[in-house]
């Protein structure tokens, strides 16, 4: 074969990417859908994803931008750069970049990000990382960097015990102690 007969990518075809797994850069061609890691060798999805529909999977995972729509209905775990959710999520979220979760959006779940933009009306629960990660480790194994550069440790959330009540002749309940949870509900905003 002559040289004009194939064609090898030339650097500016290329672009740089973030492995979802062990967190490292590399470059791909710029038309790549899919590549294998050349340090941990695992399979990465490099074109957007777009749901649409009910969705039940173990993990979704793209190095491009994942949308959910607003009839979008996904049960699985998500990793992605970055995450648009309009329609319904449950499972765990790990994304590079931002995520947004627009009104009337519902994400139930833990969510580990660099950002985070959550539109009033949206219904939220669970635990949230948002932040630049710590060395540049993969996203789900790295704590949360502080302004001054040191890790930041998860704060304790404290639980409250009831105060006894007295007991009457009518209560034979063993002596558990009441704990109180505190439960999530969702706000209502005003609508224009």
């Amino acid at each position: 074969m002559s040289p004009s007969e194939y064609s090898v990518p030339v650097p500016s075809d290329r672009t740089a990417i973030l492995c979802l797994h062990c967190g490292k850069p590399q470059e791909v061609g710029r038309k790549a859908m899919s590549v294998t890691c050349k340090f941990c060798s695992k399979s990465l999805r490099l074109e957007d994803v777009k749901i649409t529909r009910y969705e039940a999977r173990r993990v979704i995972e793209t190095c491009g931008t994942g949308t959910i729509d607003k009839k979008g209905h996904v049960v699985s775990d998500v990793r992605c750069v970055s995450l648009n959710l309009q329609g319904k999520l449950k499972g765990d979220v790990v994304s590079l970049g931002k995520v947004e979760v627009a009104t009337n959006a519902e994400l139930k779940g833990d969510v580990t990000a660099t950002s985070m933009n959550v539109q009033p009306g949206a219904m939220l629960e669970g635990n949230y990382s948002i932040g630049p990660r710590v060395n540049g480790a993969p996203p789900d194994k790295a704590p949360i960097a502080r302004a001054n550069g040191e890790e930041a440790q998860p704060a304790p959330v404290p639980v409250e015990e009831a105060a006894p009540e007295p007991r009457g002749e009518s209560q034979s309940i063993g002596s558990a102690p009441v704990i109180k949870i505190p439960v999530r509900k969702r706000v209502p905003t005003a609508r224009h």
